[in-house]
């Protein structure tokens, strides 16, 4: 990990966030005064599970993934965080945080203070709409998966697919491309399976013609609908 805090630097990154379009130079201006500027390695932790929440990260670039570590030592991904999102204690809701933050792929992102970002929200009341519109969207998602949770594997694994298309996905004359490379266990983690079942699970949607993995864990999906009909609760 490598950190910068140039100013200027971390001013024009500010400003072409889509989180803070529209701000004015000045409050972002004093935002980049308490803004730090980081490179993860991929599988780098960004912070951990229980450690205090004092600074909000925005993420620059790369795709973060959100752990939580279960009483029983399992990992589950709750989310995977994409270009533009804030993240980071629930992102001023809680003292500390309730899962880690791994980078999923090679990550730049920004991080300040928790008391500069609240002021930010006090005098702009549409950043806070922002905010609260992208925290909902991650909230109707982890709903999702809560009423998937005892449904088939086959369902919830169908379900992660589907949303990673949405949020990660890049169209391709033969279907979707899941951007970042994803493991079989980054998606047993997902659904909250062993990895044996992933396995086996994955290994029938391809024989259905649904998937393609490629060269360094990239996954093609060819056949969006059916996976989407596959997600539909039972």
């Amino acid at each position: 990990m490598t950190a910068m805090t140039a100013l200027p630097s971390a001013l024009s990154l500010l400003g072409g966030l889509p989180l803070l379009a529209g701000l004015p130079e000045r409050d972002l201006a004093l935002l980049a005064e308490n803004t730090r500027a980081y490179h993860f390695a991929r599988e780098a932790v960004i912070f951990y599970q229980g450690t205090p929440c004092d600074r909000v990260w925005l993420l620059q670039a790369g795709e973060v993934k959100i752990v939580h570590r279960e009483l029983d030592g399992r990992e589950v991904i709750l989310e995977v965080i994409s270009t533009g999102e804030v993240f980071g204690g629930t992102v001023l809701f809680m003292e500390t945080h309730p899962a880690a933050a791994v980078a999923f792929t090679p990550v730049e992102a920004l991080s300040f203070s928790r008391e500069a970002y609240t002021r930010l929200l006090d005098n702009h009341p549409v950043l806070a709409r922002r905010l609260i519109r992208m925290l909902g969207g991650r909230l109707h998602s982890l709903m999702g998966l809560q009423i998937l949770a005892g449904e088939r594997v086959e369902r919830r694994l169908a379900h992660i697919l589907v949303k990673l298309a949405d949020r990660v996905g890049r169209a391709e004359p033969d279907g979707r491309l899941l951007t970042i490379p994803l493991s079989r266990q980054d998606l047993a983690d997902m659904a909250g399976t062993t990895l044996e079942t992933a396995i086996r699970t994955l290994s029938r949607f391809s024989a259905q013609g649904w998937l393609e993995t490629r060269r360094g864990g990239y996954l093609l999906l060819r056949d969006l609908p059916a996976l989407r009909q596959q997600a539909q609760p039972g």
